[in-house]
């Protein structure tokens, strides 16, 4: 069972910013810290069901929010920097209040930036093992960062995804180990066009592999 906590967060603006927080009722199996893509909030089947499943199975949940959504601002890399900023004091004040066995995080798209960063970043995010779902490949925020850093990491796009590149991926594989799920014909939601079953196969796929990775069992 699970209750859900108010962090009394703020946007850098100083606007009031609230993230879902969902905290065990006794001891947690480990925390799952969720950053959502600019346009693909935590309602997404790719990101709400494995903290679902993972919240089942004992773990702390928390599904954070932008402040450039809450302004219905288009994303800019000059909002970077402030929201590394506010994803920072998020997770801070959740990892003061209790000790996790064990760390997840999972990133889609804009999401998967903001994952490598903090991993680049903050000590504490060296245990982590990390989910990144259609990342940004071929961007300065993301290829460069995410091939210097050691925590154990899951890919997964689709090859219609506008970021696909074999390319990259091949470089990416070159410079670190990870696990890469590669979806034939699947877009940047994951979704395969004209083909629903295709489209619900790729997403059941991906999540069952993300929440397997996370546990590391």
């Amino acid at each position: 069972m699970t209750d859900r906590v108010y962090l009394p967060l703020k946007t850098i603006e100083g606007r009031p910013l609230v993230h879902k927080f969902y905290r065990q009722k006794g001891d947690a199996k480990g925390l799952l810290v969720a950053f959502p893509g600019g346009n693909y909030g935590m309602d997404g089947p790719m990101l709400y069901y494995p903290s679902e499943l993972l919240g089942v199975a004992g773990w702390d949940t928390l599904a954070l929010t932008y402040g450039f959504q809450l302004s219905m601002e288009p994303f800019s890399t000059d909002a970077i920097p402030g929201l590394l900023e506010e994803c920072r004091a998020a997770v801070g004040v959740v990892m003061e209040d209790r000790e996790y066995p064990r760390l997840g995080l999972i990133g889609k798209s804009l999401g998967a930036a903001v994952v490598a960063l903090l991993c680049q970043t903050e000590h504490y995010l060296a245990e982590a093992r990390a989910a990144y779902l259609t990342p940004p490949l071929g961007m300065p925020f993301f290829d460069p960062i995410f091939s210097q850093i050691n925590q154990p990491a899951y890919l997964a796009v689709g090859t219609q995804d506008r970021f696909y590149d074999p390319r990259v991926l091949e470089s990416l594989q070159e410079a670190r180990p990870f696990e890469l799920t590669v979806i034939e014909g699947a877009d940047h939601s994951m979704d395969v066009a004209g083909d629903l079953e295709a489209s619900l196969n790729a997403v059941k796929r991906v999540i069952g592999e993300v929440v397997e990775f996370l546990k590391g069992d």
